[in-house]
């Protein structure tokens, strides 16, 4: 029985992986189904839900057992909760066993089930055994009747009634030993060797069996045995532990009883026996439960106790009385109505009413309980109802936590937060305001709700640069009509100043009858017929930008908590005014800077326009020239080298080079120029296909040293611009290969590495002479040659072009470089994101 589904297929997989029944299975979901499925089935277990949709388990056992206890089978409760009270009920109504849900595995389900399984088949064998023996018994007793009536031989009679006798009890379903006055065992029956695991061979006297059986208390035991001779009448000797071939301890239960005498004249006596170690077991756990509880019940950290369904108290704990500052004794007098909260009766009763109706099983609340001090006291209380075997309600387990102190902070939280609800209101409008006498205003209209013996407000900032004050606004009595802004001088203030400077505290309680210059420079004060006010200072930065004064006519009213409240709200005024100060500043800097920033842009157009007449004047006048003296240098070695001699050829080439040369120059000092003004487009750029097009553009400067190129393909994708790059790659590649000793083959190792914030890092790696650490930074400078033309030609600009691209893109480069060991040159680039 269990109204979860899931629950119910869990138990018969369980119960399926059973080797020793093949068991099948009747469900209900509800204590109604099953009671009316029970008498049609009559199964060999019952599985039981304790929370049941209609009734709970307990109700379930005493409805069953009431309807059907001639058919009576084992039960196992489960349920999803332990509780030591309730698995005690079940106990005293007779259920097998007790398991909680989350503690219930496949085994341990297996093993329950099966015990009670076995022990039912043990109970009903052993009823068939007693049946038997006592038919067979009556049949004895009548033979013997009938032997008697038709006087035959006593002898044969006798010895027929011995052999009746000895089959009796050698067959009988508890243990049997008969014995002699001597110490001699005559007998043992079947029951008594398979219950203790003695034969007659074992123990062939008592003073075998005290021995085996109970050890060092054997002198004891025999002295009893001895006594049992003496008997006249069957006598209960009570319960015994014994210890059976197998070195278990048992408890047995026995009686004996006078048997006669024998014909040598030794009297016998016939001992019996019950095991009831279960039973003795099933006991002690139940006293052991029983104190367990009453432990729980006294020491709980919680409230708990037994009420009459009148609302007597029956049962409480030391804790319930704590809570209530009763004594127990003083507790049992009353009841909970005349000590609950005038405004909580009525949901208590009502809750009540549902659980004696059985329309709730339980119900839980929170509520006041009025203490003996007259005191309330917030708990929450927990209610179950407690059953006879008749369902009559016998009393309400009630289970009461103090929550006063969480509903005292709850209180507490709640004003908090209305309270900062308006403040919150105050803030973002004072945030909203741009300026100082807005921020007043605000101030001043919401402060009649934290302080409704507010009178009369203002607020007054100070300019001590020019020694002046200002009343930004004013509310209340006696307010200032005009003009908006009352202008002052900060002397008749200086009293206040230096009161607030002096005091401990952010505020000051001050008298307009003591301070005579404030009196006279402004008249509206003096007859306005207020004297008393409190006056906050507002401060940021722990400068003194102004006050914020609140008149009121007894200051006694005023609490810590208003005071608090004040202070904050000050204290957001005055950052804002501070704020609204800065903002004004930054307004005129920014106008300021917004002019120099037209002043230097003109500048700088005009500079860029100079750039680019410079550039056109290099491209056009420097180049018509120098293509003069190239074109003559070279008709020079082509037309008349016959009438040269070998000085004039040389200073032929050496014009002809150093014209190439200053035509390098130009060209390199163009494209620096072009980096500076040119408009940059950047997009996704494939930095392997660049470092092949730098490849082909180097081709012929490569074919006389066959340097050795090792590129980690693929290189990474980055953000630039396709131009600018290429200039990068083909300057740092052309200087990888020129600065190489003349001795050794160049080498260069070309990579790419994934950066932090979504960078892409492009290493190009030689072996060649290597850089000063003190000159690597320079050499990124225009004209910045570290050896001479003849050694390294060049212009001295490639670095400083590679330099000026990489920050047009964005990017950092740097190198990494040993003298006689090679440079590592890097550059980083956004990286293309996806």
């Amino acid at each position: 029985m269990d109204d979860s589904e899931v629950d119910r297929v869990i138990y018969q997989r369980y119960l399926k992986k059973s080797r020793e029944y093949d068991y099948h299975f009747i469900e209900a979901e509800t204590g109604k189904a099953a009671l009316e499925i029970y008498p049609n089935v009559l199964p060999d277990l019952v599985l039981l839900d304790y929370f049941l949709p209609d009734i709970n388990g307990l109700e379930w056992i005493e409805r069953w057992q009431q309807k059907y206890n001639k058919n009576p089978c084992p039960v196992i409760i489960l349920t999803g909760q332990g509780n030591d009270n309730i698995a005690e009920q079940f106990i005293k109504l007779g259920a097998a066993d007790y398991l909680i849900k989350d503690q219930i595995t496949s085994d341990r389900l297996n093993f329950s089930v099966y015990k009670e399984l076995i022990r039912q088949e043990e109970k009903q064998k052993f009823t068939q055994t007693i049946q038997c023996q006592n038919e067979q018994l009556l049949e004895v007793n009548r033979l013997l009747k009938d032997q008697m009536n038709c006087g035959e031989n006593a002898d044969c009679l006798l010895r027929n009634n011995e052999e009746k006798l000895h089959c009796a009890v050698f067959n009988a379903p508890i243990p049997v030993l008969v014995h002699a006055e001597d110490g001699e065992i005559l007998h043992v029956n079947q029951t008594w060797t398979e219950l203790s695991g003695y034969t007659i061979e074992d123990i062939p006297t008592t003073a075998e069996w005290t021995q085996k059986a109970y050890g060092n208390k054997q002198g004891t035991v025999k002295s009893w045995i001895d006594r049992l001779y003496e008997l006249n009448q069957r006598v209960d000797e009570g319960e015994f532990k014994i210890r059976t071939a197998d070195g278990q301890v048992r408890i047995w239960n026995f009686s004996s009883a006078p048997l006669g005498k024998l014909l040598d004249g030794r009297r016998l006596v016939i001992s019996c026996a019950k095991d009831v170690t279960e039973i003795k077991q099933a006991k002690m756990a139940l006293q052991e439960s029983e104190i367990h509880f009453r432990k729980t019940f006294e020491q709980a950290a919680v409230g708990m106790a037994h009420v009459a369904p009148n609302g007597k108290w029956l049962l409480v704990n030391q804790k319930l009385c704590q809570i209530v500052g009763y004594s127990q004794e003083e507790l049992r007098e009353k009841t909970f109505q005349e000590m609950t909260h005038p405004d909580d009766v009525e949901p208590d009763l009502e809750y009540v009413r549902q659980i004696l109706a059985g329309e709730i099983t339980s119900y839980s609340m929170e509520k006041r309980y009025i203490r003996k001090d007259k005191s309330p006291v917030w708990v929450t209380l927990t209610v179950s109802l407690f059953k006879s075997k008749t369902g009559e309600p016998e009393y309400f387990i009630c289970v009461i936590e103090d929550i006063n102190e969480r509903k005292n902070i709850e209180l507490s939280q709640q004003q908090a937060l209305k309270r900062l609800a308006n403040l919150h209101q105050i803030d973002k409008a004072i945030i909203e305001a741009q300026k100082p006498q807005a921020i007043a205003k605000i101030a001043i209209n919401n402060i009649q709700y934290f302080l409704p013996a507010c009178q009369r407000a203002s607020i007054v900032t100070f300019n001590s640069e020019h020694r002046a004050a200002t009343i930004l606004g004013t509310q209340g009595r006696a307010e200032q009509k005009t003009p908006k802004k009352l202008e002052t001088t900060l002397d008749i203030w200086q009293d206040l100043i230096n009161r607030l400077q002096e005091s401990e505290q952010n505020y000051v309680v001050a008298y307009l009858s003591q301070l005579p210059k404030l009196s006279a420079a402004i008249p509206s004060l003096a007859t306005s017929g207020l004297d008393c006010f409190i006056c906050f200072s507002l401060k940021a930065q722990n400068k003194l930008l102004g006050i914020f004064k609140l008149w009121v006519e007894d200051v006694e009213v005023v609490t810590p908590e208003q005071l608090a409240i004040i202070e904050e709200i000050s204290v957001q005024v005055a950052i804002a005014i501070q704020q609204a100060n800065l903002i004004q500043a930054d307004q005129n800097y920014a106008l300021n800077l917004e002019k120099k920033v037209q002043e230097r842009t003109a500048q700088i157009e005009e500079i860029n326009k100079e750039l680019k007449a410079f550039s056109y004047s290099i491209s056009h006048d420097l180049k018509a020239p120098l293509r003069a003296i190239q074109g003559f240098a070279v008709a020079l070695q082509e037309d008349y080298a016959e009438n040269l001699d070998d000085l004039g050829q040389e200073y032929a080439s050496r014009l002809v080079a150093s014209a190439e040369q200053m035509e390098k120059l130009i060209q390199d000092l163009l494209a620096y120029s072009r980096l500076s003004r040119t408009e940059i487009h950047k997009k996704p750029v494939n930095l392997t296909s660049v470092v092949n097009k730098a490849l082909e553009d180097l081709e012929i400067a490569m074919t006389d040293v066959q340097p050795e190129i090792t590129i980690e393909k693929p290189l990474l994708n980055v953000l630039g611009n396709r131009t600018i790059l290429q200039q990068i790659v083909n300057n740092l590649l052309s200087n990888a290969l020129k600065f190489t000793s003349a001795k050794v083959k160049p080498q260069i190792h070309i990579w790419t590495e994934e950066y932090p914030e979504n960078f892409v890092r492009l290493w190009i790696e030689d072996k060649g002479i290597g850089i000063e650490a003190q000159h690597q930074e320079r050499i990124f400078e225009v004209f910045e040659r570290l050896h001479g033309n003849e050694a390294y030609p060049g212009t001295g600009i490639g670095l400083a072009i590679v330099k000026k691209g990489v920050e047009r893109l964005g990017g950092r480069l740097g190198v990494k470089s040993e003298v006689n060991r090679g440079s590592r040159f890097w550059v980083e680039l956004p990286g293309v994101e996806g």
